[in-house]
C-alpha cells in the first residue's frame, strides 16, 4: 500500500512558489480502485507538478486504473492473481500430458507397423482392457539364429473344440511351436515342427467357443480370435514358459455393434498403430442365395488403449471379389488378410473362391492359390498365381506372417481342409492342415505343402517365441 510522505507536496510546491491561486481538489490515487488518500492543490499547474516522481517497484502504487492496452490488463490482472494462475496452468498442462496421444500410443517402427514396440515404459500400467502388466511377446525375439525363426500356429477345432466328460462346459484349442530355416544359398526353407500346448476356456456361445482363426502380435501382445463368441483373447505364459493360457480381453459384436452376435472373427493384422479385426468378407445368405445380412462385411479396429471403432468395408471386399471375377452370386471366403508396411500393400489370400453362388457342400472343395495385392486407396491390385504342386480343391489359405527381414515378400500360410464338414456329422467329418512357404510378389514356392502329423484345422499363425518367460508381476 501506497504510503503518503509526512510534509504534503503542494505545501512544498506553494513555500517554493508563494502561490495564492484557490486550492483544486487532485483525485485520488488508487491501487486496484480502492480509495487510499487525497489532496488538495491551489492550482492547475500544481497538479501537473505534483505528479509523483519515478519510485522503485517496492514502492509502487501497483497498478494504476487507467491502462494502456488489453495487454497492460492482463498483466495487472495476472500478477494480482499470481498464485491461482500458476496452480490452473499447472493443472491444463497435466491434463494436457496424460490425455496426449504422444503419451499413449507407441512408437511407429518400420514401415508404420507397431509390432515390434510396445506402449508401455518401466514401471507403468497397462490400460489395455486392464490387463496387470505390459505385453512381452516382442516380435523381434522370434528371430533366434541368423535365418531361424520361432513361430506359433493355432487351430479353430469348430464342434470339435468341445472337452467330452469335463464337468462343466469346457473347450479347447491346440497351440502348436515350430521353427522354420532359411537356406540363402538356395533360397528354399525347411520348417520343424514342435510339443503342443493346449489353451482352455470356459467361454462360450451355445456350446460353442475356443475356436481361434488367427493369432497376432499387438502391442507385444500374443492375441487370438474366437470365431464363435467374438471374444478376442489374450494368449499368456506360465512363469516357467512352458505352458499358455488364454484370458479373454474384449468382447466384440458383428456388424455396426448393435447386435447380440459374437463376431466371426477370421483375420487380423497390424496397420498403422492399430489392429484390424474382419471375418470372412461375405454377405450371410439364405438358401435361395437372397442376403439376409452384411455383418461379415465390417471391419472392427482397435487402437493401443484399447478403444474400438467399426467401419464398413463392403467397397473393400467388392474390389478384390471383382478382381477374381467373383461377382455375385459368386463370392469370395476371406481367411487371411495382412497389411504389409513394407510393401504398401493389403495382402488377401482368399481360402474360397466361386463364380457360382453358395452351396455349403459345394464349397468345401472351392479353395483358392491366389494370391491378390491391393493399394492402400483399393484403386489398383496385381494378382499372383502361388504354383504349389498340389492342386487340390479342398485346400484353401486360413491364415499367413510375414518371414521377419524378407521386406514381407516371403511368407509362412496355413492352407487347411475341411472334407465331409458341412453336415455338421463328426464321424464323418475331416480336418488337415499344412505349411507352405512363397514368395507373395511371384508366386514362387520356397517350401512346398507340408502336413501337420495331427489331423487338425489351423486357422492362425505368426512369428513368435511361444517359450517367452513373463516379467514378474508389479
Amino acid at each position: 500500500m501506497f504510503i503518503p510522505p509526512k510534509r504534503r507536496r503542494s505545501e512544498t510546491i506553494r513555500s517554493r512558489q508563494g502561490s495564492t491561486d484557490s486550492a483544486i481538489a487532485r483525485p485520488p490515487a488508487t491501487t486496484g480502485g480502492i480509495y487510499l488518500h487525497s489532496e488538495t492543490f491551489d492550482s492547475l499547474d500544481d497538479v501537473m507538478l505534483a505528479t509523483p516522481a519515478p519510485i522503485s517497484r517496492g514502492e509502487s502504487m501497483a497498478y494504476p486504473r487507467n491502462h494502456s492496452g488489453i495487454w497492460s490488463k492482463i498483466q495487472w490482472y495476472i500478477r494480482q492473481n499470481s498464485k491461482a494462475v500458476i496452480a490452473t496452468t499447472s493443472f491444463l498442462a497435466f491434463i494436457l500430458i496424460v490425455s496426449s496421444d504422444i503419451l499413449h500410443d507407441s512408437n511407429i517402427g518400420p514401415g508404420g507397423s507397431l509390432r515390434g514396440k510396445s506402449i508401455f515404459h518401466v514401471g507403468s500400467i497397462s490400460s489395455f482392457s486392464g490387463a496387470a502388466r505390459p505385453g512381452y511377446f516382442h516380435p523381434e525375439d522370434s528371430q533366434i539364429g541368423d535365418h531361424v525363426f520361432r513361430f506359433a500356429a493355432v487351430t479353430d477345432l469348430d464342434q470339435l473344440s468341445i472337452v467330452k466328460d469335463a464337468k462343466k462346459p469346457t473347450f479347447r484349442s491346440v497351440l502348436l511351436p515350430g521353427t522354420i530355416t532359411y537356406h540363402p544359398e538356395k533360397n528354399i526353407y525347411d520348417l520343424e515342427m514342435e510339443p503342443t500346448r493346449e489353451l482352455i476356456t470356459h467361454h462360450n456361445e451355445a456350446g460353442r467357443g475356443a475356436e481361434f482363426s488367427e493369432l497376432t502380435i499387438f502391442n507385444d501382445r500374443l492375441l487370438t480370435f474366437d470365431d464363435r463368441t467374438g471374444e478376442v483373447f489374450e494368449v499368456l505364459n506360465s512363469q516357467d514358459g512352458k505352458s499358455s493360457f488364454v484370458v479373454p480381453r474384449f468382447v466384440v459384436t458383428e456388424g455396426d455393434g448393435d447386435t447380440d452376435k459374437g463376431m466371426k472373427w477370421e483375420w487380423s493384422t497390424v496397420k498403422n498403430g492399430e489392429l484390424y479385426m474382419g471375418s470372412m468378407g461375405k454377405e450371410y445368405t439364405r438358401s435361395d442365395g437372397s442376403i439376409a445380412n452384411t455383418n461379415n462385411l465390417w471391419v472392427s479396429i482397435l487402437n493401443s488403449r484399447g478403444e474400438l471403432r467399426r467401419i464398413d468395408w463392403e467397397r473393400q471386399y467388392t474390389y478384390v471379389r471383382k478382381a477374381l471375377g467373383a461377382q455375385s452370386p459368386g463370392y469370395l471366403i476371406h481367411e487371411a488378410i495382412n497389411w504389409s508396411p513394407y510393401l504398401k500393400k493389403w495382402v488377401f489370400m482368399p481360402r474360397r473362391i466361386s463364380s457360382e453362388k453358395y452351396d455349403d457342400v459345394l464349397d468345401e472343395k472351392r479353395g483358392s492359390n491366389k494370391v491378390v495385392l491391393v493399394d492402400e486407396s483399393f484403386t489398383s491390385h496385381e494378382i499372383i498365381t502361388v504354383n504349389m504342386k498340389s492342386t487340390d480343391g479342398l485346400h484353401g489359405f486360413s491364415s499367413f506372417a510375414f518371414v521377419p527381414g524378407t521386406g514381407d515378400k516371403h511368407v509362412l500360410a496355413l492352407r487347411s481342409v475341411e472334407e465331409d464338414c458341412a453336415g455338421d456329422d463328426l464321424d464323418v467329418c475331416k480336418q488337415r492342415s499344412y505349411f507352405v512357404i512363397f514368395d507373395i510378389t511371384t508366386g514362387e514356392v520356397l517350401m512346398d505343402e507340408k502336413l501337420i502329423d495331427e489331423p487338425l484345422k489351423y486357422e492362425g499363425v505368426e512369428f513368435v517365441n511361444i517359450y517367452t518367460i513373463p516379467p514378474p508381476p508389479n
